[in-house]
């Protein structure tokens, strides 16, 4: 390394260092604080968390079927009980309607003139049962077929509670970090490498037609089905590395 001096007017030598060694300073300053990662303790952990909330929508799934000597008639008639159904429905502005898919087929037998059926699916969905309910058993009084009536969770009711879960698992993982570091004589440093899963999403509940009481008279019209909002589970999954040190 050289040095370079001047004297000034007033007789007073003044050095220059050079101006790489004063631009090294603030870099080795500033590594000798740094810990490489390698020399922590690893800690690979996983958590937890579930969130529990009662359903927020009752689904009624049904099929209008018909079977006739002829495609257009075995339509006609599944057009005609769609359109009334939907119509029933639009009187109560609670319940939303979707018309779903529709098939027709030919049934072929042997010396026996060929059959054709024609169907086609329609779900009724809405935030209670006080209005669906009447409806399902109208609509069942009616021909139609229900095939499933199950409580379930609105995909914006689900995203909020998927939310709300994960948290809870990553609180989780913190209280394991903490609580197996210490016995270590180890603080935790901080998290790596984390990630958060959705776990198995609730499945509807599905709830079968109730059956007309005893105690009704032979004229009296059936009641419509039952059904109960039971408590739905919402879980998250975290797993995450932690590094550890004295």
């Amino acid at each position: 390394m050289r040095l370079s001096s001047r004297m000034t007017a007033t007789g007073t030598l003044v050095l220059a260092l050079p101006l790489a060694l004063a631009s090294l300073s603030p870099v080795f300053a500033q590594s000798s604080q740094t810990k490489p990662e390698d020399t922590y303790t690893r800690l690979e952990i996983s958590g937890s968390g579930s969130v529990k909330a009662a359903p927020n929508q009752l689904v009624a799934r049904f099929r209008a079927e018909s079977r006739a000597k002829t495609a257009a008639a075995a339509q006609q008639a599944v057009n005609a009980q769609v359109h009334q159904a939907l119509e029933q429905a639009g009187k109560t502005n609670d319940i939303k309607a979707a018309v779903l898919q529709y098939s027709v087929s030919e049934t072929l037998q042997d010396k026996a003139p060929s059959s054709w059926t024609a169907g086609q699916e329609l779900t009724f969905t809405a935030t209670d049962g006080t209005a669906l309910l009447p409806l399902t058993g109208q609509l069942q009084g009616e021909g139609l077929m229900l095939e499933d009536l199950s409580w379930s969770l609105s995909p914006e009711n689900q995203k909020a509670l998927m939310l709300e879960a994960g948290k809870k698992a990553v609180e989780d993982l913190k209280k394991q970090a903490e609580t197996l570091a210490a016995p270590l004589g180890l603080h935790v440093v901080r998290f790596t490498n984390i990630s958060v899963s959705n776990g198995a999403f609730p499945r509807p509940v599905l709830m079968m037609a109730a059956m007309a009481s005893a105690r009704g008279g032979a004229d009296s019209a059936p009641p419509p089905p039952s059904s109960t909002a039971e408590e739905q589970t919402v879980q998250a999954r975290a797993t995450a590395t932690v590094l550890l040190a004295p």
